[in-house]
């Protein structure tokens, strides 16, 4: 314990000592950090936490619940809440799924153990970025985001397929003795207090982005991963490819947006790097780590659990993306992506326009099995 915190006072005075040295790199990545956290996170985050509050004011994921636990319990060992978590990640991406969890440890509805095993195949990324941002935007292909988007899906059901066997004992104390209700809140109440809540954790997020994005603007700066790759050639005697595909390897892990432009624009073949971003999608990167790791904070889930659910999800989605281009024989080069193309505010619409749609079938079914 001693020495970690001494390892962790040296960085802190490592990135103080760089922060002074390197001024305006650290105010170019700050900016940048604020760039993409206002105009990219918060417009696409906002809308579906404060929905997600509202809905769970309501009582709509315990309606919902009813109707998946026996599917949910066969294949992940979890409650119906799970499959709730799980529709809602998928359509609104990081951090949202471990939101959902922590709002339903903290009303009651779920164990710490139960939220632990559900946070294993809910927290996903977005069609928004994956197919949007990096099919169209980064590989200027829209079947490559399809492909990813698919196999990142897949990796995440198997991901909580294999996470039922491991964490098996459940854990009946929830932590929190009184449960968070709004129903006795009238309507505008109920949205006031989404909004707030949801700015708060917007805040959190936008947080973790900027000084990752301040880090990683520093770690370039003095050519860290270039020492790296240097590192893996001289001293370990690595090849030149592999030592470089393990550097731009571990500079992607940092942050997700950036990792996939770094792995999108190498000089490999275009399934390689295919594969390299379907791990790092659903490795998620260390900011977005962190960004969990502050929204589930006291609620009982074990940090490291999570983080080694990650990896296993990369590797997941990885064999899924593998398996996906060889079983079907995708060429990706014969589609003309300018017939496909698509833009990113109609892929939210989308996104929305999908969420909306679900919700009243599921509303739909809830009348019908309440009627029986």
């Amino acid at each position: 314990m001693k020495k970690n915190k001494k390892s962790f006072t040296y960085l802190l005075i490592a990135f103080l000592l760089l922060l002074i040295v390197y001024p305006n790199v650290s105010l170019n990545g700050a900016k940048e950090g604020i760039n993409l956290w206002l105009f990219i996170v918060v417009p696409s985050l906002f809308p579906f936490f404060v929905i997600n509050d509202i809905l769970m004011a309501i009582n709509v994921p315990e309606n919902i619940a009813m109707l998946f636990t026996p599917i949910v319990k066969k294949f992940f060992n979890a409650s119906g809440y799970g499959a709730y978590a799980f529709i809602m990640s998928i359509f609104s991406g990081y951090p949202s799924g471990a939101k959902i969890v922590r709002d339903l440890i903290k009303g009651n509805k779920i164990s710490p153990k139960e939220g632990q095993r559900i946070l294993t195949f809910s927290s996903t990324s977005g069609p928004l970025f994956i197919i949007g941002a990096v099919g169209y935007g980064m590989l200027k292909s829209n079947i490559a985001g399809y492909v990813l988007y698919v196999s990142h899906i897949l990796g995440a059901v198997l991901n909580g397929i294999l996470f039922r066997f491991i964490i098996k004992k459940e854990n009946k104390n929830n932590i929190y003795s009184n449960p968070c209700t709004l129903k006795d809140y009238s309507p505008f109440e109920i949205f006031a207090i989404s909004i707030k809540d949801s700015l708060i954790t917007c805040g959190l997020i936008g947080g973790y982005i900027i000084f990752f994005s301040v880090i990683i603007y520093l770690l370039r700066e003095i050519q860290y991963f270039k020492i790296i790759e240097i590192f893996l050639k001289k001293y370990l005697h690595i090849s030149n490819f592999y030592a470089l595909t393990i550097s731009n390897l571990l500079e992607a892990s940092l942050e997700i947006s950036n990792g996939s432009k770094i792995i999108s624009a190498l000089n490999n073949s275009f399934i390689y790097k295919l594969y390299l971003l379907s791990f790092i999608i659903a490795f998620s990167g260390i900011s977005i780590i962190g960004q969990v790791s502050g929204i589930i904070n006291k609620t009982g889930i074990n940090i490291k659990l999570y983080i080694l659910s990650k990896i296993s999800h990369g590797a997941f989605s990885c064999l899924s993306c593998c398996l996906l281009v060889n079983l079907f024989k995708i060429n990706f080069s014969v589609f003309n992506n300018t017939i496909y193309s698509i833009e990113l505010s109609e892929i939210f619409l989308i996104e929305i326009f999908l969420m909306i749609i679900w919700i009243f079938i599921a509303l739909n079914q809830i009348k019908k099995v309440l009627i029986k």
